[in-house]
């Protein structure tokens, strides 16, 4: 039993993807996660941090590293706590640290440091004992863990990276900063399922390296995205900026992967449109064999085929499948639009309820109307842009179902007509020699000839047997047990001869 709530509880955690997740578990896999990704960091030349030597790649010194935890610490403070429970402290995140101390040789014998890099796990330990929802760090608990650790001996530059498996407060973003004695970086999780690191600006390379999701996993949640939006693409398409502000990915990796999407999905493209990298499908019906693609046609000859009836179906099917996501990306931004005109008009009404004189209340009124004009132009936009969008998909679902008929090749009435008197001809050669194969085989399974029925019934009688023996072989596999009529034959013969065997027998004596 507790082996298969383990197994839940795991595949629990691994689909929580919130933050402030209560579940104790969700924070060590997180805690877990950023130590082992700084381990195979410390090998990676890309790592350059502060030292007294400027900013230099991790791997030109001697590194000293340690690896500590609060283990001790957190057992004790679960029995002050009066929850002494060894499963949940196996499930609690200890709180990791590494310390690495970067030195250099000199004089060829001895060595001097030259700078420190700190990575520092902490979680909201009281929390998750008691079973609460966790906070996030604020900016009093961030100068608190930060006060916390030990003083560098000497004057080198100290690089801390602060993990919190709650995430950080808006506030305590302000304390990523960098100074001559120290740089401080601050990574936590994101609820869609990632990791945010926020550091100084001049840093931003250095802050983006401590990030331990792989560019693998970056993509796959951009796939995952789609696959759950995939009713968008057959109406309009899904834009590159929209879907980074879902994932809270950076938008290369977002368009890079659209691209690489519709490569590997026939059907669907992404191109530019209005700025934006939008992925959008082409068109349902399959693409001719023979057809060269309309998606790299020129605009010019694109809009002459469409308009003036010329050049095949899949060029005219790609030109309306762009054209149709264009408009339906001017009708979202339209959308957008109105919302927040309809959040001004909510904010001028309630200002109105609250205003005390007649002539703020003037003023609000003019407002409002010009709001409400505002909003109605914005309405009309929408009703030209769906119209708009109804005549293009229209007309595109007519290219297709035309293309689909062309793609399929069906045959015409006179092929059936010829290939049904075929068919018919055919039927009639297997029934005749269905009736020939039922003639021969009645033929080879027929009963014994008069020589061998008398045979047979000599060696009957000189084996002492009855002759109706053999005859009831087919007879015990027919499915009614009704004797035939050879089987009545036989057993009428065999009186006749009884009564001959028993005249002869007394004759020898």
């Amino acid at each position: 039993m507790s082996g298969s709530s383990g197994i839940d509880r795991e595949e629990q955690t691994l689909s929580d993807t919130s933050k402030t997740s209560p579940d104790p578990l969700v924070h060590r896999q997180r805690e877990q996660q950023l130590i082992q990704h700084v381990e195979r960091l410390l090998e990676d030349e890309r790592l350059r941090i502060d030292t007294i030597l400027g900013r230099r790649p991790i791997t030109a010194f001697t590194r000293d590293v340690s690896r500590t935890d609060r283990a001790v610490e957190l057992k004790r403070q679960m029995s002050e706590m009066g929850v002494p429970d060894r499963e949940l402290q196996g499930r609690m995140p200890i709180g990791e640290m590494i310390e690495v101390t970067l030195s250099q040789k000199r004089l060829w014998i001895f060595r001097s440091t030259v700078g420190r890099l700190r990575v520092v796990c902490v979680s909201p330990t009281k929390s998750l004992i008691k079973g609460e929802q966790p906070q996030p760090m604020n900016n009093t608990d961030v100068q608190r863990a930060l006060s916390q650790l030990p003083a560098s001996p000497g004057s080198y530059p100290t690089t801390v990276v602060l993990i919190s498996t709650a995430g950080f407060t808006v506030e305590a973003h302000e304390l990523a900063e960098r100074s001559a004695e120290r740089t401080v970086i601050l990574v936590e999780p994101n609820d869609a399922g990632g990791w945010t690191t926020t550091g100084p600006t001049e840093t931003k390379a250095l802050s983006d390296l401590f990030d331990p999701e792989g560019e693998d996993q970056k993509r796959q949640r951009v796939k995952q995205f789609i696959d759950a939006n995939k009713v968008d693409l057959l109406t309009s398409g899904l834009p590159a900026d929209r879907i980074a502000a879902k994932v809270l990915l950076p938008q290369q990796v977002v368009e890079a992967e659209l691209k690489s999407y519709a490569r590997d999905n026939a059907g669907l493209t992404a191109k530019r449109l209005d700025g934006k990298v939008v992925l959008f499908r082409e068109g349902t019906a399959p693409p001719a064999a023979s057809s060269p693609g309309g998606a790299a046609m020129p605009l010019i000859e694109r809009v002459k085929a469409l308009f003036a009836r010329k050049g095949d179906s899949e060029k005219k099917i790609a030109f309306l499948s762009e054209r149709r996501a264009a408009l339906s990306m001017q009708r979202d931004r339209a959308y957008e639009d109105m919302t927040t005109l309809e959040q001004q008009e909510a904010l001028l009404k309630e200002q109105f309820k609250n205003a005390a004189g007649a002539i703020g209340k003037r003023r609000i009124t003019g407002q409002m109307l010009q709001l409400r004009k505002d909003l109605e132009r914005r309405q009309q936009l929408l009703s030209v842009l769906n119209q708009q969008i109804n005549v293009v998909s229209t007309h595109l679902h007519n290219l297709e179902l035309v293309q689909q008929g062309q793609v399929a090749q069906l045959p015409n009435t006179d092929e059936m007509t010829a290939d049904a008197v075929k068919a018919e001809e055919m039927l009639a050669e297997l029934e005749a020699d269905a009736e020939l194969a039922g003639t021969v085989g009645s033929v080879a399974t027929a009963g014994m000839t008069e020589e061998e029925q008398a045979l047979f019934e000599e060696l009957e009688r000189e084996t002492g047997k009855a002759s109706a023996a053999p005859a009831a072989e087919p007879i015990a596999s027919a499915p009614e047990p009704q004797p035939a009529p050879p089987v009545r034959e036989q057993v009428t013969e065999q009186p006749t001869a009884a009564p001959q065997a028993q005249r002869t027998e007394p004759e020898p004596g």
